[in-house]
């Protein structure tokens, strides 16, 4: 008997991103001005922040598009939705190969007066568009039915997509952490 791969299905794809969406914010409004614009070698929390907001922009515009659109853009998927595993098995096997990246989700932050704020709400606001998106347009079933590209995977399906999504935003929410750790141990260190 073949194993049927498990599929986390629209309401855990929510579930799981609304925990790690809210934890994110809550790390962001917890941290004073200097933690949060701390920069080092790597982006600051604000940067990872806009990182996101970019990201998440961008994959809401697929959720967007009539499906219609998609169908006829990006044709029907060639292959049937990897798992969560599977996927990022390949994205980082794509990674390591080479990939250069995309300056569309390199973020440009000022640290200005009331510029936390906007970055927070911007992260927030997105959010909800994406997960509104998710929630009253698509349903388990027609997540493998459409395809969008991805800047590295390449055609992936909508599906895919979310689960690239949860990725995505768990990997920055642990970079978010650390960063904060390492400016609290930076300024203590004088």
């Amino acid at each position: 008997m073949i194993a049927k791969r498990y599929h986390l299905n629209k309401f855990q794809i929510i579930s799981h991103a609304e925990n790690t969406i809210d934890d994110i914010v809550k790390q962001c409004r917890q941290m004073d001005e200097s933690l949060f614009f701390y920069k080092s070698e790597q982006w600051s929390v604000a940067e990872n922040l806009e990182h996101l907001s970019l990201s998440l922009h961008k994959s809401w515009l697929g959720l967007f598009a009539p499906k219609f659109f998609l169908k006829w853009k990006y044709g029907k998927p060639d292959h049937a939705s990897r798992s969560y595993e599977e996927l990022l098995q390949d994205y980082y096997q794509k990674l390591d190969a080479g990939y250069e990246q995309d300056k569309r989700y390199i973020p440009n932050v000022k640290e200005e007066k009331g510029a936390k704020e906007k970055l927070i709400f911007r992260f927030e606001h997105i959010c909800t568009k994406f997960l509104d998106q998710i929630r009253y347009y698509w349903e388990d079933d027609s997540m493998d039915e459409y395809q969008v590209p991805h800047p590295v995977l390449g055609l992936i399906t909508i599906r895919e997509l979310l689960y690239f999504n949860l990725f995505h935003n768990t990997h920055h929410y642990k970079t978010i952490r650390n960063r904060k750790n390492e400016a609290i141990e930076f300024s203590t260190a004088d």
